[in-house]
């Protein structure tokens, strides 16, 4: 096995040396050398130089749910962006996604897996370093369950080397060319608009009482819809759920004065 993962390996270097585009390199990655380790799909995203990552390459998920995530904003709780700010990889299994990341349910298709692998496999979110700094990440979907070992750790190091030495010179080819090639706007949280307008008063400071009288529903609902919220945006508190809301969209800045 470790015979067929240096030769994968090997392979993988050489066909990145030719400056593949993202989704040849995907590809490459999927077929080549992550399939002895039962991989079966993966998302290449680079950094855009500001506070998103943007696909660069795709192999193997459905392409109806990738477009809902052609930008990641680093300030959604999202598991790659959490595996690129933390330095540190994320392995769960694929049932798992949705309870762990509550913002995901909000794309229908997720639900349960049933757009990847029937919540049968393992999911890895790994970001790409080079120089110590994150440039990127990977999102890799295995076939089966994998109880990850150091081996499997210490052959992934190598993959991920590879493709920061790849990206770190395509970046910003990888991230035009997807710009040019399949524009999309940044996926919208979905929410009800009872749930948008509460969002709404929260960011003008009114209280569960104010809030309920003004929209014509009990309070418990409305704290119901607000533990709702913050779940959804993995926040413990009314400011930051505001904030938050303000910081992927949902909300309109707040101008001086008010």
């Amino acid at each position: 096995m470790e015979l067929d993962r240096t030769t994968a390996l090997s392979y993988f270097l050489r066909f990145l040396a030719g400056n593949p585009d993202g989704d040849a390199a995907t590809r490459a990655l999927v077929l080549g050398a992550l399939a002895p380790m039962g991989a079966i799909a993966a998302c290449v995203y680079a950094h855009d130089g500001d506070e998103s990552l943007e696909l660069a390459g795709n192999y193997g998920i459905d392409e109806e749910l990738v477009s809902g995530y052609r930008v990641l904003s680093l300030a959604m709780p999202m598991p790659l962006a959490e595996a690129f700010i933390t330095l540190n990889p994320i392995v769960l299994p694929e049932s798992e996604l949705v309870t762990r990341y509550p913002i995901l349910s909000t794309e229908p298709s997720l639900v349960d897996g049933t757009a990847m692998n029937g919540g049968k496999g393992t999911l890895v979110f790994v970001p790409i370093l080079n120089s110590g700094v994150a440039i990127g990440g990977v999102i890799i979907l295995q076939a089966d369950l994998h109880e990850w070992q150091p081996a499997d750790w210490q052959y992934l190091d190598g993959i991920t080397a590879a493709l920061s030495m790849w990206m770190n010179n395509q970046r910003e080819i990888l991230v035009d060319r997807w710009r040019r090639s399949a524009p999309a706007p940044q996926r919208d949280i979905r929410i009800s608009e009872r749930q948008r307008e509460i969002l709404e008063l929260v960011g003008l400071d009114r209280t569960n009482g104010e809030i309920a009288k003004s929209l014509g529903y009990s309070v418990p609902t409305i704290k119901k819809d607000l533990q709702h919220l913050m779940k959804l945006l993995a926040t413990h508190d009314r400011r930051s759920t505001a904030g938050r809301a303000r910081e992927i969209g949902l909300l309109p800045e707040r101008r001086r004065g008010e």
